[in-house]
């Protein structure tokens, strides 16, 4: 589905594609952020019923997430607070820098997305990827997200479970573009047990996702 983006954001993509300077945050914050994950101790081993996972996770509507993401690509490299919220069928992500000022706010729901930007610039649409990618330059299955960060592979086109019965990887084609996620931690004092390390790939984009925090609601 195509989005229904205002005359504003039209005209000034490329002035604001130019602008959004996520460099400036970057460096540091992804040392940090993988020095952290190289540090933490290895969960003990545990093995769950996938059956019974997969009907616990499908009954989880209302959840969310903060912990870190790591973004790279060809031409870009940055690092961001994490915050992502699952009412429902409504989502809200969040980045933010390490001093919190906000980099992008995403709120989506079935029949609408609206996304501001650093600048507090605000814009509308029905297509969330197609919004980001508009904006930022970076693409991310958006839509497929509210599932596959908790590990729920829902609408991919092949997963595997790894050794202690959790969604080890993931793989989904959508349109030219083949994205992959490994799940490479879960945080088994969840219930059910929810990832905690994640790498979203894509070609040359590489996307990894650590949650320090669950909250279910």
């Amino acid at each position: 589905m195509h989005s229904t983006i205002d005359l504003k954001l039209k005209s000034s993509i490329k002035s604001i594609g130019c602008s959004f300077n996520w460099r400036v945050i970057s460096l540091g914050f992804l040392v940090t952020l993988m020095t952290g994950c190289a540090s933490q101790s290895p969960e003990i081993s545990q093995k769950v019923n996938w059956p019974t996972q997969e009907q616990q996770l499908s009954k989880l509507t209302h959840y969310q997430a903060s912990g870190k993401l790591a973004y790279k690509d060809n031409q870009q490299r940055f690092g961001a607070n994490l915050n992502w919220q699952t009412n429902n069928q409504n989502d809200h992500l969040l980045l933010t820098n390490f001093l919190g000022q906000t980099l992008i706010k995403l709120d989506t729901t079935p029949k609408s997305v609206t996304l501001i930007d650093y600048k507090g610039n605000e814009y509308h649409g029905t297509n969330a990827a197609e919004l980001v990618r508009r904006l930022t330059g970076i693409n991310l299955p958006i839509e497929q997200m509210q599932n596959w960060l908790i590990g729920l592979p829902t609408a991919a086109d092949t997963f595997q479970l790894n050794d202690q019965g959790v969604v080890g990887y993931l793989a989904k084609q959508i349109g030219p573009q083949l994205w992959e996620m490994h799940y490479q931690e879960y945080d088994f004092s969840q219930h059910p047990a929810l990832p905690s390390k994640m790498i979203l790939s894509q070609g040359k984009q590489k996307i990894t996702l650590v949650i320090n925090e669950w909250n279910l609601k």
